[in-house]
């Protein structure tokens, strides 16, 4: 297994692609901590994590506030003792309010920031000491097409996500002789989650006059491969840039979907 006894954090673990890396993690070997938001969904993670013969420890926190963010992390660490990989999944674009820049208002570029970015900061910021003094760490950033392009109608989403590949490009420099790698994957559209929120892909369609089939048929068509990207291919990856198959490698940011 190329995860055998190590320690994840994952954030947005209760469901979508987040709970996808916590199993796959899981049946590598690993042990979880996961956060997000709603309780009974971290408790079904927790389930099927410890039904695959791992520990999971889970918590409440709202990763855009930086108090319950380094209280989640202290609290991860009291249980588990240590913590090998941080997979900052947490985030995501709230499609169904398409605004262009100058017709935006605070809170479309706040609210993105503060979920995509800020987050992701609050995370590195909060683990990074930890994993300097052990050297070691794994820091996996769930980013996104947008980060390394521009994205029409959601500029605060784009801006944020290229934010996190700044951040993560910067990690990598000033940790690469520490023992600490930091690695993106920037997938295009992703399956999971994708009809389930009033800000996900069914508004978009409804909104394009289309149905879910036709609006899920041309996104495809617009990824380079032709084909929507899965979760467990962003597990798969993930398992890859927090084992030790992956220790030179750093400040990559790895596009799915597209060339």
């Amino acid at each position: 297994m190329r995860l055998a006894d190590k320690i994840a954090l994952i954030t947005g673990g209760g469901r979508g692609v987040g709970r996808v890396i916590a199993l796959t993690f899981a049946r590598e070997g690993a042990d979880v901590a996961i956060c997000a938001r709603t309780e009974s969904e971290l408790k079904s993670t927790a389930a099927e994590v410890e039904k695959l013969g791992r520990r999971c420890w889970w918590g409440r926190c709202d990763v855009t506030v930086n108090q319950q963010v380094k209280g989640f992390v202290q609290d991860a660490l009291r249980h588990f003792g240590r913590i090998d990989v941080l997979v900052n999944n947490a985030g995501g674009g709230d499609v169904a309010r398409y605004a262009r820049v100058g017709d935006a208002d605070d809170a479309w570029w706040f609210d993105n920031i503060a979920l995509n970015l800020h987050s992701t900061f609050f995370f590195c910021r909060a683990i990074l000491p930890h994993m300097i003094e052990r050297r070691y760490g794994r820091i996996v950033n769930i980013s996104s097409i947008a980060g390394l392009r521009g994205l029409p109608h959601m500029a605060s989403y784009a801006a944020a996500k290229h934010g996190v590949e700044g951040l993560s490009r910067s990690i990598a420099l000033e940790c690469g002789k520490l023992g600490v790698t930091c690695n993106s994957i920037c997938p295009g559209s992703v399956r999971a989650g994708w009809t389930v929120s009033e800000g996900g892909a069914g508004k978009a369609a409804k909104a394009a006059g289309m149905t879910m089939e036709e609006y899920t048929a041309a996104t495809a068509k617009a990824h380079t491969t032709g084909k929507i990207v899965e979760p467990e291919e962003i597990a798969d990856l993930a398992v890859f840039l927090a084992s030790d198959l992956s220790r030179t490698t750093t400040g990559q940011s790895i596009l799915m979907g597209f060339a």
